[in-house]
C-alpha cells in the first residue's frame, strides 16, 4: 500500500516536474557558460617563410602544440571547434632551425575573449632549406606527328635560350636543362616561329624567371625513296654475298629528290673486319656515302657476309654443274 502512495506521489504532476527539471538544466547550463574556466586545445603550426633566402622544407615538428585558454566556458567550447592556428613568423633565418612559439602569433577567431595562458612546447623545429639560383638551357621538344611529317633544316632556335631557375641548392645541383612542352608546328613558307610553355611538371618548388619562350626555325616536309641495285664494295681479296643492296633515303623532301643511284655508294670499310677472315667468312655493317648533306640512308640489308676470294662459296648458293665425259 504504501508502495502504491510512493509511485503515485511521484507520477502527480509529471509533466510540471519534468518541466522544472529541464529549466534547472537550462539554467545550470546558462551560468555554466558564462563562468570562466580553462582549456587545453591542440592547435597547429603554420610556419610562413619570410626570409627571400630560404625555402619550407618539411612539416614543423611538432605539427601541434597544446595551448591553456581561459575564458567563458561557451566560447571556449566554440574556440575547441573552430580550432586556431599559430602562424609562425620565419625571418632572419641565418643557422637557426628551433623557434620560439608566443601568444601573438594565435589567429583566434573574432568576438571571442578568451586569454592565453600558456604553450607547450613553447619551441618547434622548423625544417628548411636555403634557395640557390642558376641558369640554364632551354630544350626545343618537337611533337612526335611534327617529327614524322617534316625535318629541320637546321637546328631550332629557342629566345631566350636560358632561363634562370631558384629553388633548394640540392635540387637546383641535379637540374641541367629544361625543356619545352611538346608541341606540334604549323609552317608557313617553310618556316615557323610560336610561343610555347615550358614543361614544369614535378618541378614543384623551383621558380623559373619566366613560363614560355619562342621556338622558330626553318623546316621541310620529309620525302622518302628507295634505290636499288646499289653494288657493295669491299676491300680487294674478298666478296660480298649479296654483292647488291637496297638503299632507303630519307630527309628534306627537296634534298631526297636530288638523289641519284649512281651517286650513292655502299661499302664495307677494312676496319669493320678482323685482320685475318675466316674461311667461312664474318658479317659486316654496310656503310653508305654519297648523301647530300639533310638526308640519311639506311641499306638492306643492312649487314652482308665478306669472306676470303678463295673460299668455297656459301652453302646456301647454287651447287656448280657436274660435267660428264
Amino acid at each position: 500500500m504504501k508502495q502504491r502512495l510512493s509511485l503515485h506521489a511521484l507520477l502527480f504532476n509529471w509533466r510540471l516536474k519534468l518541466a522544472a527539471l529541464g529549466l534547472a538544466v537550462l539554467i545550470w547550463a546558462a551560468v555554466s557558460a558564462e563562468q570562466v574556466t580553462s582549456q587545453w586545445i591542440p592547435v597547429r603550426i603554420d610556419p610562413v617563410v619570410r626570409d627571400p633566402e630560404f625555402v619550407l622544407a618539411g612539416a614543423p615538428d611538432p605539427a601541434e602544440v597544446r595551448v591553456r585558454f581561459s575564458g567563458p566556458g561557451r566560447e571556449l567550447w566554440e574556440l575547441a571547434i573552430d580550432r586556431p592556428s599559430i602562424v609562425l613568423p620565419l625571418a632572419d633565418i641565418g643557422n637557426r632551425r628551433a623557434f620560439a612559439l608566443d601568444a601573438s602569433m594565435l589567429r583566434i577567431p573574432s568576438g571571442l575573449s578568451v586569454n592565453v595562458q600558456d604553450i607547450r612546447p613553447a619551441v618547434v623545429r622548423v625544417d628548411v632549406q636555403r634557395l640557390a639560383s642558376r641558369v640554364i638551357p632551354v630544350r626545343a621538344r618537337l611533337g612526335a606527328r611534327s617529327s614524322q611529317r617534316y625535318v629541320l633544316v637546321r637546328d631550332l632556335e629557342v629566345l631566350p635560350a636560358e632561363v634562370r631557375v631558384t629553388g633548394p641548392a640540392d635540387r637546383l645541383a641535379a637540374l641541367d636543362s629544361v625543356s619545352t612542352r611538346s608541341f606540334d608546328i604549323v609552317p608557313d613558307d617553310s618556316t615557323f616561329s610560336q610561343e610555347v610553355a615550358l614543361d614544369t611538371a614535378g618541378m614543384e618548388g623551383l621558380s623559373f624567371s619566366r613560363a614560355r619562350v619562342r621556338v622558330s626555325g626553318p623546316v621541310d616536309v620529309r620525302g622518302e625513296r628507295s634505290i636499288g641495285g646499289v653494288a657493295v664494295s669491299v676491300p680487294e681479296g674478298m666478296m660480298a654475298t649479296p654483292d647488291l643492296v637496297q638503299v632507303g633515303v630519307s630527309g628534306a623532301e627537296r634534298v631526297v629528290g636530288r638523289v641519284f643511284p649512281g651517286g650513292v655508294r655502299a661499302y664495307v670499310p677494312r676496319d669493320s673486319l678482323p685482320a685475318v677472315l675466316p674461311p667461312q667468312g664474318v658479317d659486316a655493317p654496310v656503310v653508305l656515302d654519297g648523301l647530300p648533306p639533310g638526308a640519311s640512308g639506311r641499306a638492306n640489308p643492312a649487314r652482308i657476309r665478306v669472306q676470303p676470294r678463295t673460299a668455297a662459296p656459301p652453302a646456301d648458293s647454287a651447287p656448280a654443274p657436274v660435267t660428264r665425259p
